[in-house]
């Protein structure tokens, strides 16, 4: 059967960004297709400077960064241990697991990835579709209840999750030497319940401009931006914002400085943290938000006003 030319283009990319051509060639091209709807040759959003930072920058900080285990000791070594979160367990065969020496609440994920994560809760938690009992809340992403907790389901998760080469999946050169390991660590959740608002923070050269809160994460996803003094952005990335006002955090100022300590080594990073009941505890830190197919934001002027806080060097040492 002869092929049109529109099944031959798809044929065509399907194998130019394939696991079978080298990771390097397959970035660069992204670049170079993403590239083609540019204005200008050179990166000038914020959008457009990611991808080219994703493309260049091959500093073993960014590996350090990715790698949820690596990045604790990074953490406590400038901040403190104490914005960490409780780590019950590691452990390289997630065979290896003991339940029984586990609290009631917990979470389990691989520390080689992004968005793969079992929640084990004794409640009901707001995480979208599903029974109480277990929901698939995505591809990768799981909620079960303590008494309904499958270890042979969870450890067969957690292999399938040790053999995924997230940096081939997602062209993310940052996790591609990490040792893959399963990690066990604390359920963060307000007294009521819920999954606590998340606070990202787009640091720049060691100074924040851009404040995004992530809320109702698992069940219709809201997000809104501020600038570091709370006053709100009139912008949108990806997700709508919330539609009841959210109050200034009291803790927002030295959760500013967390950050702006965090990302003092490099050109640009996002802080992830959260704050509950007065204590604010250290989520990630992460080099490309959204990854490399995220759109720009909107409108798009925004997107170019956040790139000028960013000045990419000539090449990474």
């Amino acid at each position: 059967m002869r092929l049109s030319g529109q099944d031959l283009r798809t044929r065509a990319r399907a194998l130019a960004f394939s696991p079978r051509v080298p990771f390097e060639g397959r970035i660069r091209l992204l670049y170079w297709k993403r590239r083609q709807s540019w204005r200008t040759r050179h990166p000038v959003t914020f959008t457009q400077k990611m991808l080219w930072k994703m493309t260049k920058d091959r500093r073993p900080l960014l590996t350090t960064f990715a790698d949820k285990i690596a990045v604790r000791d990074y953490v406590a070594d400038a901040i403190g241990a104490e914005l960490l979160t409780r780590l019950y367990a590691v452990v390289a065969d997630p065979a290896e697991l003991d339940l029984a020496r586990l609290p009631k609440e917990f979470v389990v994920k691989p520390n080689h990835a992004s968005g793969l994560i079992w929640i084990v809760a004794d409640r009901t938690l707001p995480l979208g579709q599903g029974s109480r009992e277990s929901a698939c809340l995505a591809s990768g992403m799981f909620t079960t209840t303590r008494d309904a907790l499958d270890k042979d389901l969870l450890v067969a998760t957690c292999r399938k999750w040790l053999k995924t080469t997230y940096a081939d999946l997602e062209l993310e050169w940052a996790y591609r030497n990490i040792p893959p390991q399963i990690l066990v660590e604390e359920l963060l959740l307000e007294a009521e319940g819920r999954i606590p608002p998340d606070y990202k923070f787009f640091v720049f050269h060691g100074r924040v401009r851009l404040v995004q809160v992530d809320t109702d994460r698992f069940d219709g996803h809201r997000r809104n931006l501020f600038l570091p003094d709370w006053s709100v952005v009139d912008a949108q990335w990806i997700y709508p914002p919330a539609e009841h006002e959210l109050l200034r955090p009291d803790s927002l100022d030295r959760m500013i400085h967390i950050a702006e300590v965090l990302g003092q080594e490099t050109d640009f990073v996002r802080v992830d943290l959260f704050e509950i009941a007065g204590r604010i505890v250290f989520g990630e830190l992460t080099s490309y938000p959204e990854g490399p197919y995220a759109p720009s934001f909107s409108p798009e002027s925004f997107d170019a006003e956040l790139g000028r806080y960013w000045t990419l060097p000539k090449r990474y040492s």
